[in-house]
């Protein structure tokens, strides 16, 4: 069976994807958390996008479908140009790639990650919390749910697994590699998803992004923002699964005879 990789974004962890793999029943479906989030190893500092796209390789195998999330779908990319057979398809959700310079800058996010809040009595309080916040509006309750079960450490008082400094060093390093001028080497097909309320990713620039590869198509999905697996866990599961599906009738699969 063909396997999809799941690769989160920042400061999240594996956990998010739970509603959309709950949809793909019947799907080998693989997740794991990224260096300095949840429950994976620590992320030396300064911290460097490269160790991302290290990670991806080190937790797939080749020849499956990868779907990332803004930073998670940066480093699958960043894997795919290490690794030319390492996935077959991309989806990639608000992907953090952009232009240069490329250079570690002090991001209007970190200020904001840094100064964020980093203790909670317990994970009812911190769900409380993250419930009351903009940012969190749009999300499916399961999904946030799903955040608060691994994006938190501890028992009794809780903390951020990914640690406020940690993640607002990762927002410095957001443009500190060359990827985008080599998205024309990515072969494989590729699908951009964007998020038409976004404010990360316009749908403009993601049309951007897709003409920078040799194969790739772009839907912009209304009433989403950039976290739109989180808002939209149906929609996503959807394009994975048609997608999934038509990778495995090119390539003979038979899991595609369900």
């Amino acid at each position: 069976m063909m396997p999809i990789y799941f690769a989160h974004a920042t400061s999240f962890c594996s956990s998010v994807w739970l509603p959309i793999v709950g949809s793909l029943e019947g799907f080998e479906c693989i997740t794991w958390d990224f260096a300095g989030h949840g429950s994976g190893p620590k992320l030396e500092l300064p911290a460097r996008w490269s160790r991302f796209g290290e990670q991806v390789l080190e937790e797939t195998r080749p020849g499956g479908v990868g779907v990332g999330h803004s930073m998670g779908a940066c480093a699958l990319v960043m894997a795919q140009l290490a690794d030319p057979a390492r996935f077959r398809f991309l989806v990639l959700i608000e992907p953090i790639i952009f232009p240069g310079p490329h250079q570690r800058l002090e991001h209007p996010l970190s200020e904001v990650a840094a100064k964020r809040k980093k203790t909670f009595e317990s994970r009812e309080v911190a769900l409380e919390n993250f419930r009351s916040r903009p940012a969190f509006s749009g999300w499916q309750p399961d999904a946030l749910a799903a955040y608060v079960s691994c994006g938190l450490v501890g028992e009794g008082p809780v903390e951020l697994a990914c640690d406020p400094q940690v993640e607002a060093d990762i927002y410095r390093a957001s443009n500190d590699h060359p990827t985008w001028e080599h998205l024309d080497e990515v072969e494989i097909p590729v699908l951009i998803l964007s998020g038409g309320e976004s404010d990360t990713i316009a749908p403009d620039f993601a049309r951007a992004q897709a003409d920078r590869f040799p194969s790739a198509g772009v839907e912009t999905v209304p009433d989403a923002g950039h976290f739109l697996p989180m808002e939209k866990p149906d929609l996503v599961a959807d394009r994975i699964r048609r997608i999934v599906d038509a990778v495995g009738v090119e390539s003979g699969n038979p899991q595609t005879e369900r």
